[in-house]
């Protein structure tokens, strides 16, 4: 089932830890991402003891794939459409308007970390595909630091944020690569696990939000996806709206793609040796769209 938003609200106290059962919360924001949604939500279902999907603004399937994935999954899974429009990242109206404001990317974000119920949340995007093998190897690692001695207070159960990275794959001539320019997706102050609280939640940047992260003890836990966001029909770029906002910093992304430099992930891996816990990424059947 998914739920419509039509006036999305939120108290402080939502984030709090106080109240919030032990386990694992995934926090996914979609729009337009029919291409690899069904794919990378997938790849995360083995891993969390919920999943939060909010959609909005979608033009194409997602809505569909969306209520396919809450269906199969009733008792993990929460899914909401919110309604109010949301301006994108770089744009203008992102730049003026408040984070508190629902059409602001900074509430409709926190909003969608608002409904996590497990004290340890990571945010997810419908183009993020995990590998299972280093994944769940953090998982399990991330769920025996709860009850240890040594390695509790440093994890995300109490003051720690470990960060995960992954491989910005693009195709070429039906094959995959990796893109050179931009050959890691992922930082540490972005995609990983955090304890949840009310000082950990998103504010708002000129160009884009920002989780806030604080003081929390930052540990880099290792290579665990691909981003294949280049590798969508529209290469990523719809989403910024640029016939709407063409002075959006992201307009360098998109005159980027359309020739990116590519190299092979085997090459990427011999200047990157921690990005060899991955697998090949054909070998784990991510393969290039047909493109009109």
């Amino acid at each position: 089932m998914v739920e419509v938003v039509e006036k999305p609200t939120f108290k402080p106290e939502d984030f709090d830890r106080t109240g919030k059962k032990p386990g694992l919360s995934a926090i996914v924001r979609l729009r337009n991402e029919e291409d690899f949604a069904e794919r990378a939500l997938e790849s995360i279902a083995p891993f969390f003891d919920e999943i939060v999907v909010v959609y909005n603004g979608c033009t194409d399937a997602t809505p569909e794939i969306v209520a396919r994935f809450a269906a199969a999954e009733p008792k993990r899974v929460k899914a909401y459409h919110y309604v109010p429009e949301v301006f994108p990242q770089g744009s203008d109206m992102h730049r003026r308007l408040p984070g508190d404001h629902p059409n602001s990317l900074v509430h409709y974000y926190n909003f969608a970390l608002s409904k996590a119920t497990r004290r340890v949340c990571a945010k997810w995007d419908g183009d993020m595909i995990a590998a299972p093998r280093p994944f769940g190897a953090l998982i399990e690692r991330l769920r025996r630091a709860r009850t240890s001695p040594l390695h509790r207070w440093t994890s995300p159960w109490f003051g720690g944020f470990w960060w995960f990275t992954g491989v910005n794959l693009v195709d070429r001539d039906g094959r995959v690569f990796v893109l050179k320019s931009h050959p890691r997706a992922g930082s540490r102050w972005d995609a990983g696990f955090w304890p949840a609280g009310r000082a950990h939640n998103f504010k708002h940047s000129p160009r884009f939000e920002i989780l806030r992260t604080g003081a929390l003890i930052k540990s880099f836990a290792g290579f665990a996806f691909f981003h294949v966001k280049a590798m969508k029909k529209d290469r990523g770029v719809r989403v910024y709206q640029l016939e709407k906002n063409p002075g959006s910093f992201y307009q360098k992304y998109a005159d980027e793609m359309r020739d990116p430099e590519v190299m092979t992930f085997e090459g990427y891996c011999g200047v990157q040796p921690e990005a060899r816990s991955l697998p090949d990424p054909e070998e784990m059947g991510i393969r290039p769209l047909r493109r009109a």
